[in-house]
C-alpha cells in the first residue's frame, strides 16, 4: 500500500511540475502575443496619422506640385540625351525647381515650393524608423503599408533628398532609404 501511495505522490509531483511548466509556457506565449498586438496597434496608429492632417495636406500639396509639372516631366522623358549623366543632371534640375519653387495653393494663400511638406514627410518616416527599430511597431506591417508610397516619394525626390543630406542635414531621409527604398536603388 505504501508503494502505491509513494507512486501516486511521485506521479502527482511530476504532474504538478509539468502543469507548472505548461502554464508558464502558456503565460510566456500570451505575453508575446500581447506584445505583438501592441506593435500592430502602434503600426496602425502610424497609418492613421499618415492619413490625416497635417500629413495628408503635405501629400496633397506635393501631388499638386508634380501635377503642375507634368508637362515638364513628359518633356524630360521624351528629350534625347547624350548620356545618363546628362539625363540625371536634367532630372536634378527639374526636381530642385519643383521642390523649391513650385507655386502651391494653401487655404490662406500661395506657398513657394514644397520643401516644408517634404520635411514633414521625411520627419514622419524618421519617427516611424525609431518605432520600428525599437520594436514598438511591427516592421513587416509598416513596410507593407508604406513601402509603395516611400519608393515613389524617395525616387522622385532623390536629387533633393541627397542634396539636403549633403548640404544641410547629414542623414536627411536616410531612414526612408534604409527602411523602404528599393534595394537596387532608384532608376533614373
Amino acid at each position: 500500500m505504501t508503494a502505491l501511495l509513494d507512486t501516486l505522490e511521485a506521479v502527482s509531483k511530476i504532474l504538478l511540475i509539468i502543469g507548472t511548466l505548461v502554464g508558464g509556457g502558456w503565460a510566456v506565449y500570451e505575453y508575446l502575443e500581447k506584445k505583438q498586438d501592441v506593435r500592430i496597434a502602434e503600426s496602425i496608429g502610424y497609418v492613421k496619422r499618415f492619413s490625416s492632417e497635417p500629413l495628408i495636406g503635405a501629400q496633397n500639396r506635393i501631388g499638386q506640385a508634380w501635377y503642375a509639372a507634368r508637362s515638364q516631366l513628359q518633356i524630360l522623358a521624351a528629350t534625347p540625351v547624350a548620356s545618363s549623366e546628362e539625363f540625371a543632371k536634367r532630372k536634378r534640375q527639374l526636381v530642385m525647381s519643383v521642390v523649391e519653387a513650385s507655386p502651391v495653393s494653401l487655404g490662406s494663400g500661395k506657398q513657394r515650393g514644397i520643401v516644408s511638406d517634404a520635411d514633414l514627410i521625411v520627419g514622419f518616416f524618421d519617427e516611424l524608423h525609431i518605432c520600428m527599430t525599437s520594436n514598438l511597431c511591427d516592421k513587416k506591417i509598416a513596410q507593407g503599408f508604406f513601402r509603395p508610397y516611400v519608393e515613389r516619394f524617395y525616387c522622385l525626390h532623390e536629387p533633393f533628398l541627397v542634396w539636403k543630406s549633403k548640404n544641410y542635414s547629414a542623414g536627411y531621409a536616410d531612414s526612408m532609404r534604409k527602411d523602404f527604398a528599393p534595394p537596387s536603388g532608384c532608376s533614373s
